[in-house]
Protein backbone atom coordinates (compact mmCIF):
# COMPACT_ATOMS: atom_id res chain seq x y z
CA UNK A 1 0.00 0.00 0.00
CA UNK A 2 0.99 3.95 -0.93
CA UNK A 3 1.13 6.01 2.01
CA UNK A 4 1.38 8.77 0.45
CA UNK A 5 1.51 10.58 -2.93
CA UNK A 6 5.43 11.45 -2.89
CA UNK A 7 5.50 7.69 -2.75
CA UNK A 8 3.80 7.17 -5.23
CA UNK A 9 4.74 9.82 -8.13
CA UNK A 10 8.72 8.46 -7.23
CA UNK A 11 7.11 4.80 -7.90
CA UNK A 12 5.37 5.84 -11.36
CA UNK A 13 8.96 7.70 -12.21
CA UNK A 14 11.00 5.05 -11.40
CA UNK A 15 8.22 2.69 -13.84
CA UNK A 16 8.45 4.85 -16.49
CA UNK A 17 12.35 5.55 -16.12
CA UNK A 18 12.52 1.99 -16.04
CA UNK A 19 10.75 1.25 -19.50
CA UNK A 20 12.28 4.23 -20.84
CA UNK A 21 16.37 2.62 -20.42
CA UNK A 22 14.64 -0.73 -21.53
CA UNK A 23 13.03 0.87 -24.57
CA UNK A 24 16.64 2.38 -25.16
CA UNK A 25 18.34 -1.10 -24.68
CA UNK A 26 16.29 -2.97 -27.19
CA UNK A 27 16.64 -0.87 -29.85
CA UNK A 28 20.54 -0.39 -29.65
CA UNK A 29 20.31 -4.26 -29.44
CA UNK A 30 18.16 -4.35 -32.56
CA UNK A 31 20.52 -1.42 -34.04
CA UNK A 32 23.49 -3.68 -33.40
CA UNK A 33 21.83 -7.31 -34.71
CA UNK A 34 21.31 -5.18 -37.85
CA UNK A 35 24.60 -3.68 -37.90
CA UNK A 36 26.13 -7.28 -37.03
CA UNK A 37 24.44 -8.78 -39.98
CA UNK A 38 25.42 -5.82 -42.44
CA UNK A 39 29.14 -6.26 -41.86
CA UNK A 40 29.01 -9.87 -41.52
CA UNK A 41 27.50 -9.55 -45.47
CA UNK A 42 29.88 -6.79 -46.44
CA UNK A 43 32.99 -8.99 -45.74
CA UNK A 44 31.52 -11.93 -47.25
CA UNK A 45 30.69 -10.05 -50.70
CA UNK A 46 33.95 -9.06 -50.70
CA UNK A 47 36.12 -11.86 -49.55
CA UNK A 48 34.41 -15.03 -50.00
CA UNK A 49 35.69 -18.08 -52.09
CA UNK A 50 33.85 -20.65 -53.34
CA UNK A 51 35.89 -23.15 -51.19
CA UNK A 52 36.97 -20.62 -48.24
CA UNK A 53 34.19 -18.89 -46.79
CA UNK A 54 35.05 -15.55 -44.32
CA UNK A 55 33.24 -16.36 -40.94
CA UNK A 56 32.82 -12.77 -39.35
CA UNK A 57 32.79 -12.80 -35.74
CA UNK A 58 32.56 -11.54 -32.50
CA UNK A 59 32.46 -7.57 -33.56
CA UNK A 60 32.15 -4.74 -31.28
CA UNK A 61 30.23 -1.47 -32.86
CA UNK A 62 29.97 1.90 -31.78
CA UNK A 63 29.06 5.54 -33.26
CA UNK A 64 29.25 4.08 -36.58
CA UNK A 65 32.18 2.16 -36.62
CA UNK A 66 33.23 -1.83 -35.58
CA UNK A 67 36.07 -4.21 -35.60
CA UNK A 68 35.22 -7.45 -36.52
CA UNK A 69 37.08 -10.56 -35.78
CA UNK A 70 37.37 -12.79 -38.80
CA UNK A 71 38.87 -16.29 -39.91
CA UNK A 72 38.95 -17.87 -43.93
CA UNK A 73 40.52 -21.06 -43.12
CA UNK A 74 43.17 -21.51 -41.51
CA UNK A 75 43.78 -17.36 -41.69
CA UNK A 76 42.45 -14.79 -39.80
CA UNK A 77 42.51 -11.62 -38.61
CA UNK A 78 40.45 -7.86 -37.89
CA UNK A 79 38.55 -5.75 -40.05
CA UNK A 80 37.61 -2.19 -39.57
CA UNK A 81 34.76 -0.44 -40.39
CA UNK A 82 33.08 2.48 -40.70
CA UNK A 83 29.44 3.55 -41.63
CA UNK A 84 29.12 6.22 -44.35
CA UNK A 85 25.40 6.75 -45.59
CA UNK A 86 23.88 3.84 -44.09
CA UNK A 87 26.47 1.78 -45.78
CA UNK A 88 29.39 -0.23 -43.75
CA UNK A 89 32.69 0.15 -45.47
CA UNK A 90 35.85 -1.78 -44.63
CA UNK A 91 38.30 0.92 -43.80
CA UNK A 92 41.62 -1.65 -43.11
CA UNK A 93 42.14 -5.16 -42.07
CA UNK A 94 44.71 -6.42 -39.72
CA UNK A 95 45.29 -8.37 -36.62
CA UNK A 96 45.84 -7.14 -32.94
CA UNK A 97 46.79 -3.10 -34.04
CA UNK A 98 43.30 -3.29 -34.26
CA UNK A 99 42.82 -4.22 -30.72
CA UNK A 100 44.54 -1.01 -29.89
CA UNK A 101 43.39 2.35 -29.12
CA UNK A 102 45.89 4.50 -30.38
CA UNK A 103 45.78 2.45 -34.05
CA UNK A 104 42.20 3.19 -33.68
CA UNK A 105 42.42 6.66 -32.91
CA UNK A 106 45.59 7.13 -35.54
CA UNK A 107 42.35 6.44 -38.08
CA UNK A 108 40.40 8.99 -37.28
CA UNK A 109 37.81 7.54 -35.00
CA UNK A 110 37.14 9.43 -31.74
CA UNK A 111 38.82 8.36 -28.63
CA UNK A 112 35.98 7.57 -26.35
CA UNK A 113 34.62 5.29 -29.31
CA UNK A 114 38.36 3.80 -29.52
CA UNK A 115 37.77 3.26 -25.87
CA UNK A 116 34.57 1.21 -26.09
CA UNK A 117 34.99 -0.70 -29.39
CA UNK A 118 38.16 -1.71 -27.83
CA UNK A 119 36.92 -2.96 -24.34
CA UNK A 120 33.34 -4.77 -26.67
CA UNK A 121 35.97 -6.68 -28.32
CA UNK A 122 37.63 -7.77 -25.54
CA UNK A 123 34.56 -9.02 -23.56
CA UNK A 124 33.37 -10.79 -26.49
CA UNK A 125 36.08 -12.49 -27.23
CA UNK A 126 36.47 -13.69 -24.07
CA UNK A 127 34.07 -16.44 -25.25
CA UNK A 128 36.00 -17.53 -28.00
CA UNK A 129 37.68 -20.84 -28.06
CA UNK A 130 41.90 -20.48 -27.92
CA UNK A 131 42.87 -21.93 -31.19
CA UNK A 132 40.39 -19.61 -33.28
CA UNK A 133 41.89 -16.53 -31.29
CA UNK A 134 44.74 -16.89 -32.42
CA UNK A 135 43.94 -16.68 -35.90
CA UNK A 136 42.90 -12.92 -35.23
CA UNK A 137 46.08 -11.97 -34.84
CA UNK A 138 47.51 -13.52 -38.08
CA UNK A 139 46.55 -11.30 -40.68
CA UNK A 140 50.32 -9.15 -42.56
CA UNK A 141 52.41 -10.86 -39.49
CA UNK A 142 55.22 -13.52 -40.20
CA UNK A 143 53.05 -15.91 -39.46
CA UNK A 144 49.90 -15.50 -41.61
CA UNK A 145 49.79 -18.49 -43.71
CA UNK A 146 49.20 -16.25 -46.58
CA UNK A 147 51.75 -14.17 -45.86
CA UNK A 148 52.52 -13.12 -49.68
CA UNK A 149 48.97 -13.49 -50.83
CA UNK A 150 46.85 -11.12 -48.36
CA UNK A 151 43.51 -11.02 -47.33
CA UNK A 152 42.80 -7.40 -47.88
CA UNK A 153 43.45 -7.85 -52.31
CA UNK A 154 39.74 -7.50 -53.20
CA UNK A 155 39.90 -8.78 -56.67
CA UNK A 156 37.58 -11.05 -57.57
CA UNK A 157 38.22 -14.13 -59.57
Amino acid sequence: MIKNKKSFAIIILQLVFGMVVTSVSVNVQADDNASHKQIQAIISSTYDKPDHKVETSPIAVMDGYAVADWIQGERGGRALLHLNDGKWTIMACGADGLKEIKTLTEAGIPDQTAKSLVTQLIAAEKSVNPGRLKKFSLFGTKDDPIAHDHHHQQSKP
